[in-house]
């Protein structure tokens, strides 16, 4: 059970007081903030990968090699009950997005918030309204040309043949989550870096800080002089960098962060929450 103590309530004014001095805000948000919608982690207790083994580091070399039996596989269903695929794709498509994702796009509204740099591929973003958004591992409901990177919605799409090919380029089409093994879309990673380094505050939300490209921003911007804020119920191996930890879930703590916002820095005198 999530309780507001007095000592977070003091470092959420802290929060509230540093973002409203700040220039540039960027955020960037992890599987944590995508737990609270229901989809399972990767890592940790309850984990994907800790029930079912984590997978291949080969799985882009396969399908390059044959993209056409990759998007056979796909249309024949072969992911079953028991399969972590499955059951990820289950969560997805039932999650909706929390508070937490309500809460940045109303500091997105408000003008506090430049950019969600985000490491999760489940569209909650998109539907809960981030406009300014990075995607650094893809997008599940999109796909990409593996030649130009030109992206487009998966849905009304038609595969008249596969593998599906690029109308630009005639490259192969992919999903457009970036799968083990594949390199991040060049154009994304440069943005998300630029994002990094024009910030001066950073909202570090339900990231565990060990996947990389995406760890090393919250380095990148405090090298050059950012504030780190973190969002996250456990500490993390980013946590020794941050200037104001908040220790608890961000659906719950980020609309606290908006409501303090709104008062200019801190919450009225009648409540704490």
């Amino acid at each position: 059970m999530f309780e507001l103590t007095p000592e977070l309530a003091r470092s959420l004014d802290e929060a509230a007081a540093l973002i409203l001095r700040s220039k540039h805000v960027v955020a960037l948000a992890g599987a944590g903030l995508s737990v609270e919608s229901g989809i399972p982690p990767f890592r940790g207790p309850g984990g994907l990968w800790t029930k079912y083994g984590e997978p291949t580091n080969l799985s882009y070399r396969e399908f390059i090699r044959d993209p056409g039996e990759w998007w056979e596989a796909r249309f024949r269903n072969e992911d079953r009950p028991g399969d972590p695929t499955y059951e990820l794709k289950v969560a997805v498509d039932q999650a909706r997005p929390n508070p937490g994702h309500h809460a940045l796009v109303e500091m997105e509204a408000m003008g506090l918030l430049k950019c969600v740099v985000t490491q999760n591929v489940d569209n909650l973003h998109r539907e809960a309204g981030s406009r300014s958004l990075l995607e650094i591992h893809g997008n599940r409901t999109w796909l990409r040309c593996v030649g130009c990177g030109d992206r487009q919605p998966r849905e009304g799409y038609h595969f008249d043949s596969l593998p599906p090919l690029c109308a630009q380029c005639g490259g192969v089409i992919k999903m457009d989550t970036v799968m083990f093994g594949e390199p991040i879309p060049e154009d994304v990673l440069l943005a998300s870096r630029e994002q990094a380094e024009s910030s001066d505050c950073m909202l570090l939300v339900g990231t565990s800080g060990t996947v990389n490209p995406a760890a090393r921003l919250p380095l990148v911007a405090k090298e050059l002089g950012a504030s780190l804020i973190e969002i996250n119920p456990d500490e993390t191996t980013l946590t020794p960098w941050c200037d104001i930890t908040l220790r608890g879930p961000s659906g719950e703590l980020l609309p606290l962060l908006v409501k303090r916002l709104k008062n200019g820095g801190a919450a009225k005198p009648a409540g704490r929450a």
